[in-house]
């Protein structure tokens, strides 16, 4: 009988363990596969129309933020001409001060005297010396200094109380007008193709890392373009534009450069990939799940059985078989436990 005991023990057991670890294995596996595949074999071109769409996105955040410059010069232009015709010695403060309560471009803007002389100034102070004279409207960029981007407009006060005004943007409102080129990283550069703003986290007047990215901000001279680059084994949409005016003196020297990694475009099979891996997604889950049942349900019951049987081949009649189940199982339990009796018994 022991023998008996013993033969079950040794061979219904391990190949219920083996089923149930290999059916767990193979659709985990085939979960795995389903979810992954699609990256090597749904592989499509870039179209030249996704590239061209993303280049017009880039164009157009550089207009917008053009825009925003010349708004800046508008500004100046309405505050000189309020100190030209306004005679009251007051009128430069209290124009500066609404200027700054109206308009939240801006980081602070003063009032200078031809010799440089600050008359009136509202917000922080403005490096004023970081803007050449000019006898026309004028945008200029400052050089690298500190941690932060500085880009100036200034306007001439003609008349009696001749001077020019000098005002200096914050960096958000050069940042958000990139928010237009959409998704990907787009990036502010300097004349010297330095970052000086971003949709995502910079340093400020940190070089480009990425030759594909140096090579943009180069063709941008030329005008908005767009070209596909692979970088690290993934494919990217790189476009560019410069940010330019009609106004000589308004020239920045400012480029738009958004580079989009393949993952962030809307190509023909994104939306089946999408499918594949929500569908390994679902397998997974429900794998876990059935065979997470299943082990307890029988993996679980047939163990237990297997260490009583194995109790009973060596003569341990101590410890009861507890049945707790009515099913096939529960039956084997209990003629287990009858066996162990038998034995008990038959030893006294």
């Amino acid at each position: 009988m022991t023998t008996r005991i013993g033969h079950l023990r040794t061979r219904f057991f391990p190949l219920a363990l083996l089923t149930w670890s290999l059916g767990a294995a193979g659709f985990l596996g085939a979960a795995v596969t389903v979810a992954t595949a699609p990256s090597s074999w749904l592989v499509d071109p870039i179209p030249e129309s996704v590239a061209a769409e993303q280049q017009t996105r880039t164009a157009l955040a550089a207009r917008q933020l053009q825009r925003s410059l010349d708004s800046g010069v508008s500004d100046l232009n309405a505050v000189a001409a309020g100190i030209r015709v306004l005679k009251d010695t007051e009128t430069p403060s209290k124009l500066l001060a609404q200027l700054m309560a109206t308009r939240d471009r801006y980081r602070g803007v003063a009032y200078l005297a031809p010799t440089g002389e600050v008359r009136a100034k509202a917000g922080e102070d403005v490096d004023a010396a970081a803007v050449k004279t000019a006898d026309k409207p004028a945008l200029a960029v400052g050089p690298p200094q500190g941690v932060s981007p500085r880009v100036f407009v200034s306007a001439p006060v003609t008349g009696d109380k001749a001077g020019r005004l000098v005002a200096e943007f914050k960096p958000n409102a050069l940042i958000r007008p990139l928010s237009l080129a959409g998704p990907g990283n787009t990036r502010l550069l300097d004349a010297d193709r330095k970052v000086i703003g971003a949709t995502t986290g910079f340093t400020a007047f940190e070089p480009l890392t990425r030759p594909d990215l140096e090579q943009a901000a180069k063709d941008a001279a030329g005008g908005p373009g767009h070209a596909l680059r692979e970088v690290d084994g993934e494919r990217h949409a790189v476009s560019w534009a410069p940010v330019t005016s009609t106004q000589p003196t308004r020239q920045t020297g400012l480029t738009v450069v958004t580079d989009r990694p393949e993952a962030s475009l809307t190509l023909p099979h994104s939306d089946e990939k999408r499918e594949l891996i929500l569908l390994g997604a679902v397998i997974a889950v429900l794998t876990v799940v059935v065979f997470g049942w299943l082990y307890v349900v029988i993996i679980s019951p047939l163990s237990a059985l297997a260490r009583a049987a194995g109790r009973l081949a060596r003569g341990d009649t101590g410890e009861p078989v507890i049945v707790r189940r009515y099913d096939h199982l529960g039956l084997v339990a209990r003629d287990l436990e009858r066996i162990r009796r038998d034995l008990a018994g038959g030893n006294r």
